[in-house]
């Protein structure tokens, strides 16, 4: 291997890839809540959009989108197949995936579409001030300064 395909391939991943997967099993113990859901964000246009990763499910059965308090929370449900297997690596149960919105995410312009096992969530962003407001300062003197 050449020495430039060496930099551009490194022998182990960045350090943040290494964190998201402690993340991806539900935290450094390893038991945390629920097992994450693996997504990518960006912010396109004036929009904030979320891709996550949920092959092989049924968006109307198995999987929520909700919103609360500047949090979009994405949770789903993998079922088990009811073929008997001789062996497998796949993860059943329950999934779950927070994201913080960023300023300006307008909670009432939120649409989310399934395909081809990719979830896009699209959340409309409204303009940001980006003014410095001033804040008067209320000046309060004791008639009892000094004393105790």
């Amino acid at each position: 291997m050449s020495t430039e395909a060496a930099r551009k391939y490194p022998v182990f991943p960045p350090f943040t890839e290494w964190v998201d997967a402690f993340a991806l099993l539900g935290g450094w113990d390893g038991r945390g809540p629920l097992p994450g859901i693996r997504v990518e964000e960006l912010v396109h246009d004036d929009e904030f959009i979320v891709h996550a990763e949920l092959p092989g499910l049924d968006p109307e059965r198995d999987i929520d989108v909700s919103v609360a308090h500047g949090t979009l929370t994405i949770h789903a449900e993998r079922h088990p197949d009811k073929r008997e297997k001789q062996r497998s690596e796949f993860r059943y149960g329950a999934l779950a995936r927070a994201v913080r919105l960023p300023q300006g995410a307008n909670d009432d312009d939120i649409t989310a579409v399934y395909e081809d096992g990719v979830l896009t969530v699209r959340v409309g962003l409204d303009p940001v001030p980006t003014k410095a407001r001033h804040i008067p300062i209320e000046h309060r003197s004791t008639a009892r300064r000094g004393r105790r």
